[in-house]
């Protein structure tokens, strides 16, 4: 507040009393013929000193406040400097002749007229009111009082009660004046802290905008490639749909890379994350500026063409065919690269969104199953293998339902002895008319339709109560059932733990578990773990469809298993050619120098049989042998095979027996 009053003061105080010299000057010319010219001559002197000392002031004011400081340091010489003043003014009643009473009193009037003005000046510092008026008041009233002349005496005194009385004002108008100052301090204050407070908040609102905005563009863009992702893609696709009409239709592609899985396999996945970004680059650098790219699964994209009609898209999917063709480097190699591309035009086709995007997807399911690496336009013949494919899942998922899938079971030997020694269980379509579809009819459309755990839970269900009877009733020693886990398994049915409640209810030491490469990939660290804890119970954990990618070398080692399936497509090759053969001998050869047991799938013919007896695998399943049956043909057949078994060993013990009798006996004759 001291500052803030000082301030204004000294802005126009000191300022003011520039005005003492012309001022008085101009009144003595005015009365030069009445005044002694020495008086005149004597009080200039007193105002040019009086007049330096207020400019001192005022520049030691402005210097301190220009230096960054309060001012309050010159206070003393601006009180001093207004205190000479005030006396410059009250002696100023020196300067008439004390005989002209007419004269004196108008000086008098001016003099202690000023003292007015001077309340106005310091209404907000009393100390400099103070300093002004009694330097002022008490010289002009010594020199009324030396004139000895009575009515100016007595107007002396008069003046010195008039000070009393102005100084009472003044100390109530300095009140005000000092609250006016406190408010508008706290006004100046209070702005400064709500603009502070506002470019806080402009900051705040800025940060948290650039978060937003990077939030949103996370929640619509696939982080891998940094295209749209799949809900970015389809709110692309639905305002272009939106804008859309016959004359200016969209194009949508559906794209798929072809054989990508064997591309993970044989790069691993970190080089398949870099073939994904290279494609999605070439992708984004082969369409229009006006187009919109984006990823929605893990090797599929879609590309929306707004206003292009049917030969527009197929252009733009020509050239995309034709890019994308080109190898890619990734990890230190080229990896060959050809798509598929599906395309549908709406409104045409759909007017939606959901149904435009179906409609090239069923064009893409053409042209892959037409050899891959082409463009399929959806038509007619498309929509009717659609049709075909969402009534033959709706059958499939009614035959769920109803329990029309069933378990077979397809017997497992011992080539060498020709005893059964396990069985796998399979899934198989029971339609109601007694028609048997068999899986590979079906399970690639379970397959799409995310329908493969929940055949396999239905088939383990339905074969409990066989499987614990079977027990009850005796088994061969070391016969198991094989369990093939879904292949495509996913990391979340793996954190929960999927085969304890598959082989609940069921003895674990009567149960293999076939995993394969695609199954636990996903989530190596998970599946290990659930795998470790089932071969404790008794479980044994195959490795099967061994040898069909390039990752199952390293998974010997990073699994707990017991044993490994050697992939049928070996098999089917094993008598084709010397170097099949070296390489099934190979497979065998490692895995039981690293103590596992080898088993054969697929044995069709005498020749393969032997081959692989040779080689030293020994467990053969196949048709050679048996084909799936039914539970109750399989009860059948394992019965009359144990039958023979057991036949055979009596035979064999009685022919023991009768070789350890002598006849005739020694004692006789």
């Amino acid at each position: 507040m001291s500052q803030e009053s000082l301030a204004q003061a000294a802005k126009v105080l000191l300022p003011s009393n520039l005005a003492i010299m012309p001022s008085f000057l101009l009144m003595s010319l005015v009365f030069q013929s009445q005044i002694s010219t020495r008086r005149i001559a004597f009080w200039c002197l007193i105002g040019v000193g009086t007049e330096l000392l207020a400019l001192l002031a005022l520049e030691c004011y402005r210097f301190e406040r220009s230096r960054g400081g309060t001012g309050l340091r010159s206070l003393p010489l601006i009180r001093l400097s207004t205190a000479v003043v005030g006396a410059a003014w009250g002696s100023s009643l020196f300067v008439p002749n004390s005989n002209n009473t007419e004269l004196l009193l108008f000086f008098a009037m001016f003099a202690f007229g000023a003292s007015a003005f001077a309340m106005l000046l310091t209404i907000s510092r009393t100390d400099l009111f103070l300093a002004f008026e009694f330097p002022l008041f008490l010289t002009g009233t010594i020199a009324l009082v030396v004139t000895k002349n009575d009515h100016l005496m007595s107007i002396g005194l008069m003046a010195l009660a008039y000070l009393i009385f102005a100084t009472t004002i003044h100390r109530i108008a300095n009140r005000g004046a000092v609250e006016a100052i406190r408010l508008e301090w706290r006004t100046e204050n209070l702005v400064s802290t709500l603009a502070s407070e506002h470019q806080l908040l402009l900051s705040v609102n800025n940060a948290y905008a650039g978060l937003n905005g990077q939030l949103a563009h996370q929640a619509m863009h696939d982080p891998l490639t940094g295209l749209f992702n799949r809900r970015g893609a389809i709110d692309a696709l639905e305002r272009a749909l939106a804008e859309a009409s016959d004359t200016a239709p969209v194009g949508l592609l559906y794209i798929d890379l072809d054989r990508f899985k064997h591309i993970n396999d044989s790069i691993g996945h970190r080089g398949g994350d870099q073939f994904l970004m290279a494609i999605a680059d070439r992708l984004e650098r082969s369409i229009d500026s006006g187009a919109t790219a984006g990823r929605i699964g893990g090797d599929e994209f879609i590309v929306v063409l707004p206003n292009c009609d049917l030969g527009a898209s197929m252009a733009v999917a020509g050239r995309i065919t034709a890019t994308l063709a080109q190898p890619i480097h990734a990890e230190g190699r080229e990896v060959p690269s050809s798509v598929s591309v599906g395309l549908a035009i709406g409104p045409i086709h759909g007017g939606s969104g959901t149904d435009l995007l179906r409609f090239a997807n069923a064009a893409l399911h053409r042209a892959k199953g037409a050899g891959r690496n082409r463009v399929e336009i959806f038509d007619g013949s498309v929509r009717t293998e659609l049709d075909n494919r969402v009534s033959s899942e709706q059958a499939l998922r009614r035959a769920l339902d109803e329990g029309d899938i069933v378990p077979f079971f397809q017997p497992e030997i011992d080539a060498t002895t020709g005893a059964i020694v396990g069985a796998e269980l399979l899934a198989r379509w029971l339609r109601r008319d007694g028609v048997v579809v068999p899986a590979a009819d079906f399970l690639q459309l379970a397959a799409d339709a995310g329908l493969l755990e929940r055949i396999t839970e239905s088939v383990m269900q339905q074969a409990r109560p066989m499987i614990r009877r079977l027990s009850t009733l005796g088994l061969p020693d070391g016969f198991r059932f094989r369990v093939n886990l879904p292949p495509r398994a996913t990391e979340r049915s793996w954190r929960d733990n999927p085969l304890d409640s598959l082989i609940s209810g069921v003895d674990p030491t009567l149960i293999t578990v076939d995993v394969t490469e695609a199954a636990v990939i996903d989530d190596l660290t998970a599946a290990a773990a659930n795998l470790a804890s089932l071969r404790v119970r008794g479980v044994r954990v195959c490795l099967d469809d061994f040898a069909r990618g390039v990752s199952s070398l390293s998974l010997l080692r990073r699994l707990p298993l017991d044993e490994v399936r050697i992939d049928r497509t070996s098999i089917d090759t094993l008598t084709a050619h010397p170097h099949d053969r070296a390489i099934v001998r190979s497979i065998i050869s490692l895995v039981r120098e690293i103590g596992l047991t080898a088993t054969a799938d697929g044995v069709e013919t005498g020749a393969q049989a032997d081959v692989l007896i040779a080689l030293g695998c020994i467990r053969h399943q196949g048709h050679l042998y048996s084909r799936a049956l039914p539970a109750a043909e399989f009860d059948a057949f394992l019965s009359a095979a144990m039958a023979d078994d057991l036949a055979q060993r009596a035979l064999v013990m009685s022919r023991a027996a009768s070789d350890h009798v002598q006849w005739p006996p020694n004692d006789l004759g």
